[in-house]
């Protein structure tokens, strides 16, 4: 279903070498934001570096990863659409919270800073959703499923090979496990420079407009649906139009335009499954690490398996036309 615009025509700013230079600035902030090689090794590390119990490891310290992301989430969903933040913002503080978060696990001796750290991590994480929707802002809508895949593609390559990378090092005793987190640390630095860099949004922005929404759900939702109609119709809602002003209406906007793609039966059951699988993806992949240490399996290959999974994943996604 495309979103029928005319107010989006091609203009100066858009020509194929701005346009590049505006997403390559995304790319690269995509591939640093998740290049940690220490990732696959976190529980070793608390456990052999920081001398944290086991059980501790997940009961008192990732749980709190675990609890914290949706506050997060829901938090970084309503910053992003106030005036005063944006998806620009949303990312350069998750990148700052990157950093943080790698350096209290580096350099804290404390448990509760391994526990801080777990809060920093989950507001890194929860940025990272406002990185599609910066990409619509910043190409044309016959760009932006290319767009799309190819950032969700660099991110899960960048995981590929840092996963590869830590492996390596460690499988070669070449460093000790603190060295991979300086490596992280950096991987983290360079994130946050690339978001200090990411462009601001077209002048024309490319996401669609109030007009064209109620366009398309006229012509292919509200027809069939009298209830959608009833619920909600943005010509009997005019304040709608436009970017909202105060909190209040970037509440009741975001409420609106969730009840109404839900009408979208693509969009419902999208949503349905999505809700599913990302706790039980979560949860996998904040306990596993913990799991293998459950069976007396010192000598691990996490770092191996992950970037396994990661490649998989990015390569054999959906493909654009």
């Amino acid at each position: 279903m495309e979103l029928d615009d005319p107010g989006k025509e091609e203009t100066e700013e858009d020509g194929p070498g701005r346009l590049a230079e505006r997403l390559r600035w995304l790319y690269l902030f995509a591939f640093w934001s998740q290049f940690k090689p220490s990732e696959p090794f976190l529980v070793d590390y608390l456990i052999e570096e920081k001398g944290i119990g086991s059980e501790e490891v997940y009961q008192d310290v990732l749980d709190l990863f675990v609890y914290s992301r949706l506050p997060f989430l829901i938090l970084v969903g309503f910053c992003a659409e106030m005036e005063s933040c944006g998806y620009r913002a949303i990312l350069v503080l998750g990148a700052a919270s990157g950093v943080l978060t790698v350096l209290l696990t580096r350099f804290g001796v404390q448990m509760c800073l391994q526990q801080a750290a777990q809060f920093t991590v989950s507001a890194a994480f929860a940025s990272r959703v406002a990185v599609p929707s910066l990409a619509f802002t910043l190409c044309l809508p016959s760009q932006f499923q290319e767009a799309i895949h190819t950032v969700k593609a660099v991110m899960l390559f960048s995981n590929c090979c840092a996963s590869a990378l830590g492996e390596l090092l460690r499988d070669g005793d070449w460093v000790p496990l603190k060295v991979l987190f300086d490596l992280s640390a950096l991987g983290q630095v360079l994130s946050l420079m690339c978001a200090a860099c990411l462009p601001v949004p077209r002048a024309s922005v490319a996401t669609p407009t109030a007009s064209a929404i109620s366009n398309t759900l006229e012509e292919h939702l509200l027809p069939r649906s009298p209830t959608a109609a009833r619920c909600f119709n943005l010509q009997e809602h005019p304040e709608t139009i436009g970017s909202p002003k105060s909190a209040c209406e970037v509440f009741k906007a975001l409420v609106q335009d969730v009840w109404l793609s839900l009408w979208l039966r693509r969009v419902m059951w999208w949503t349905a499954w999505a809700l599913a699988m990302n706790p039980i993806h979560g949860l996998t992949l904040t306990y596993w690490q913990s799991m293998v240490r459950s069976k007396h399996i010192l000598k691990d290959h996490n770092g191996y398996l992950s970037a396994c999974m990661y490649l998989a994943a990015s390569v054999g996604g959906p493909q654009y036309d």
